[in-house]
């Protein structure tokens, strides 16, 4: 009774998983909105699953989003083309048959996966050992059972366009493998009482990572429980931040006492961060083209206490008055292509076009235009993305040094490993098991009269 019980729980679940994926996949070809926010409103409207249900979905749904570009060649050109145009009529049967070979690959829930290939009477694959990975094996195996005539290969697993507009010296291969890696979650801590926190984190069963050069940096290996319930949370002990965007932070390195404006802020993690490094003293102006943003802001602040944090709206026009060359350091942490977050949001592989990369590099310069007008003489200029694409990043800085000779690049050492760099670090996920940023630190001339800010 007990088995027949459980496969009804199972059912129910895979039935919602379902519903769960064809929702998703819809807002995300057809309505180019994030699946993170998409499966939050799936849930609110789903108040009735549990926390393990919950979980399986998640799980499922960005196994599939994760493997979707060896998956699609899974399907005829036709039904591809209409299911990425939005268009979702895929049936029961094929949905739950891409699902099985997504749990399959991903390797995360492979009880699930054998209970599904149970179902639709699909035999276990036995990865190829004549492919080139033992990735590519379990592809090649799955094509064989699914009858589909396909030779894969690691650039599946994104767009053709994207190579045409990496680096020439992009790390292809590392990057690739990377992508079929789970993120880890990066916590930056905000007591001095480290020893504590981790005696509390360990005792919920979690396994934790230090990083030499960043001792607030703390590794959690998939936490057993929700870190946003314990009481340290609560106290404001600690906020999930990744580490390559803690790095940012540490590049920018602001000291006690200073006035910094953090011109994009959004949710204010980058914020949080400048306001710790300063000791709590000083100020910290975060601003916003869209003002609800600052909200989520206004609540970690105050969670933790931070009296030196002001929020205000920006217009998205050039600093005057007061304002103007009011601070001595300014950072950009712009809107991007968010390319270099891809593992941690694999459908924003699809949700992306060419054009876009263009758009987003017109926008970066004009924000880094309007914003260098708080910079005062002798301050500092930040300016950072999410992306790899040369285009948002390097040519960007270029193209504002070229029009601002009182703009100069400025020496920093890298925070992951104390490497002298030029003015500009790029990071990679391979570099400390993290998302993917660059960063620029550009120094205004001391020399300029107050005219010309």
């Amino acid at each position: 009774m007990a088995i027949e019980l459980n496969a009804k729980k199972f059912r129910s679940q895979i039935k919602s998983c379902n519903n769960a994926l064809r929702t998703v996949l819809e807002t995300v070809f057809a309505q180019k909105k994030p699946a993170d926010r998409t499966l939050s409103g799936f849930f609110r409207e789903n108040r009735q699953l549990g926390s393990r249900d919950r979980q399986f979905i998640s799980e499922s749904v960005y196994a599939l989003l994760r493997h979707w570009g060896v998956l699609r060649r899974f399907l005829p050109e036709e039904r591809r083309a209409e299911l990425e145009s939005g268009v979702i009529r895929i049936g029961r049967v094929e949905l739950e048959a891409l699902l099985f070979a997504a749990l399959y690959l991903d390797g995360s829930n492979l009880p699930a996966a054998d209970a599904i290939a149970k179902e639709l009477n699909i035999p276990w694959p036995k990865p190829k050992l004549d492919s080139p990975s033992p990735f590519l094996g379990k592809a090649d195996a799955l094509a064989a059972i699914f009858g589909v005539d396909v030779q894969f290969c690691d650039r599946d697993l994104l767009p053709n366009w994207v190579f045409d507009l990496l680096p020439a010296d992009f790390p292809l291969e590392r990057f690739l493998t990377d992508l079929l890696r789970r993120p880890p979650m990066w916590l930056r801590i905000q007591t001095p009482d480290l020893d504590r926190l981790s005696t509390e984190l360990q005792a919920c069963g979690s396994e934790l990572r230090k990083v030499e050069n960043i001792p607030n940096a703390l590794g959690v290996v998939q936490p057993k429980v929700n870190l946003f319930t314990l009481e340290s949370f609560r106290r404001g002990e600690f906020e999930v931040q990744d580490l390559a965007s803690q790095c940012i932070g540490l590049v920018a390195a602001p000291k006690p006492g200073e006035r910094w404006l953090d011109a994009c802020a959004g949710a204010g993690g980058k914020t949080l961060e400048l306001a710790e490094l300063m000791k709590r003293s000083g100020t910290v102006v975060a601003c916003d083209v869209r003002s609800y943003k600052l909200d989520d802001l206004r609540v970690r602040a105050r969670r933790a206490g931070f009296p030196n944090i002001v929020t205000r709206e920006w217009d998205g026009k050039p600093f005057k008055g007061k304002q103007a060359g009011l601070y001595d350091g300014v950072l950009v942490d712009s809107p991007c292509s968010c390319s270099g977050v891809w593992r941690r949001n694999p459908d924003g592989r699809w949700m992306l076009a060419p054009k876009d990369i263009f758009e987003m590099a017109t926008l970066q310069q004009k924000i880094l235009e309007a914003a260098l007008s708080a910079v005062r003489p002798g301050g500092v200029l930040i300016y950072a993305t999410c992306s790899l694409f040369p285009q948002e990043n390097g040519e960007v800085v270029k193209n504002f040094l070229s029009n601002h000779a009182e703009f100069q690049l400025e020496k920093f050492a890298h925070p992951l490993t104390g490497k002298i760099c030029d003015g500009t670090l790029q990071i990679y996920s391979f570099d400390g098991d993290c998302d993917s940023m660059f960063v620029a630190r550009m120094r205004r001339s001391a020399e300029e009269s107050n005219e010309a800010v």
